[in-house]
C-alpha cells in the first residue's frame, strides 16, 4: 500500500468574488493565485501553493469542509467574529470537538472545529452531537 495525505479541495461556485470575499474573511484564506474564472486559496500555516480551488460555475451539490482552530482563544475568537458579523451559525459538541457550522454562500457548510481529544473530550466521535 501507499501513504497519501488529502492536499486540496476544489469547489465549483455560483459567484466568485462572494466565495472569495467568505473564505479570506471567515477563515482567513490567502489569495495565492487567480486565472480566468478560478481562485487558489491557502491558510496562512501551510507552505502548499494552493488547498482550495474555486471555479465559478454551477454547483453540482453542496460539500462541507472542516477547518482545525489551534487552541481555544482562537474557537472564541471565530465564535464572536461570526456573532458580530451577523452571520448564521450552530455550535455543537461531538464529544472529541467543539463545531462552529457555517454556510458559504453557495450552501457548502463550513465547520470550525476545536480538537478536545487531548483536552477532556472523548477519543472517538462515533456520530453523537449536541447542541452548545
Amino acid at each position: 500500500m501507499y501513504t497519501t495525505r488529502l492536499v486540496y479541495v476544489h469547489l465549483t461556485v455560483r459567484h466568485l468574488e462572494s466565495a472569495v470575499t467568505f473564505y479570506t474573511r471567515f477563515l482567513d484564506l490567502q489569495l495565492a493565485e487567480r486565472f480566468g474564472p478560478t481562485a487558489l486559496l491557502v491558510s496562512s500555516e501551510n507552505q502548499a501553493h494552493y488547498e482550495l480551488a474555486l471555479t465559478e460555475g454551477e454547483p453540482a451539490g453542496s460539500v462541507r469542509l472542516g477547518f482545525e482552530l489551534a487552541s481555544e482563544a482562537d474557537f472564541e475568537a471565530a465564535r464572536a467574529f461570526v456573532r458580530l458579523e451577523e452571520v448564521p451559525w450552530k455550535l455543537e459538541d461531538r464529544g472529541i470537538a467543539y463545531v462552529l457550522s457555517l454556510h458559504d454562500p453557495d450552501g457548502n457548510t463550513v465547520e470550525l472545529f476545536l480538537d478536545r481529544r487531548r483536552r477532556g473530550g472523548r477519543a472517538f466521535w462515533r456520530g453523537e452531537s449536541e447542541p452548545v
